[in-house]
């Protein structure tokens, strides 16, 4: 008897399924391959790879401050009132206190050991401020002179400078606006001479009486009020 091919042959198993991959090991895996392509860039160029530079980032975020409202607003803010300290320091404030009653030969009576301003609008604008708040001491000390003083105060009537200080001030029906006068652009320029008439028909004076022509002269490193006359609108 003849044996058929292949009789004695074990039939064909099945392949077992393949196991599901675990996801944790697949991430491991791949950290893992990232980590040798890692190696053999520092081993082919001797160093690690640089991190993305974040200049683009930055920028963006540059641009978007600078388009913001807010950001313009607190500019403007900052503007103003850097402004507004230097016309301060410009015009109110003397580089050295001690010039007038040191060196001008002329001072008497309350003006003695006091400063006056740096610039002749901020002597004028003081003027009104102190006259505003009855700041006797102050206002008169502004007037070189003792003569100038008395003048000043037969003008409106009074016994002395700080009588009709106090007068002017029951005359006074805004504080806020008085103190605040305004002058044409001719008088903002700096003066070619040290000796100034202004005339308060010529400025803007609001909440208050205008107080007359005043003349100003620079002494040393202040302005102050030499000379003073009624003005023909007040």
């Amino acid at each position: 008897m003849t044996d058929e091919p292949g009789k004695d042959l074990a039939p064909r198993q099945p392949q077992p399924p393949t196991p599901p991959v675990d996801p944790e090991q697949l991430r491991q895996f791949q950290e893992f391959q990232r980590f040798q392509e890692f190696q053999r860039y520092q081993e082919a160029t001797g160093q690690a790879p640089q991190p993305p530079k974040r200049s683009h980032h930055r920028l963006r975020w540059v641009l978007i401050v600078l388009g913001s409202t807010l950001f313009w607003r607190v500019f403007t803010a900052v503007a103003a009132l850097v402004t507004v300290m230097w016309v301060y320091n410009h015009f109110f404030v003397t580089d050295d206190p001690g010039d007038i009653a040191s060196n001008s030969g002329g001072v008497t009576g309350a003006a003695q050991g006091l400063s006056a301003p740096a610039g002749l609008q901020g002597t004028v604008g003081m003027f009104y401020k102190h006259v505003s708040f009855a700041d006797t001491t102050r206002a008169c000390t502004l007037f070189l002179r003792d003569d100038t003083r008395q003048k000043f105060a037969n003008a409106y009537g009074s016994s002395d400078c700080a009588a009709a200080v106090k007068d002017l001030k029951t005359k006074v029906t805004s504080v806020d606006k008085y103190q605040q006068v305004m002058f044409p652009p001719d008088m903002l320029k700096t003066p070619t001479t040290t000796k100034v008439t202004i005339d308060s028909c010529a400025l803007t004076v609001e909440g208050g009486p205008r107080l007359g022509t005043f003349v100003v002269e620079k002494i040393n490193a202040g302005w102050v009020i030499t000379d003073w006359n009624p003005s023909t609108c007040g």
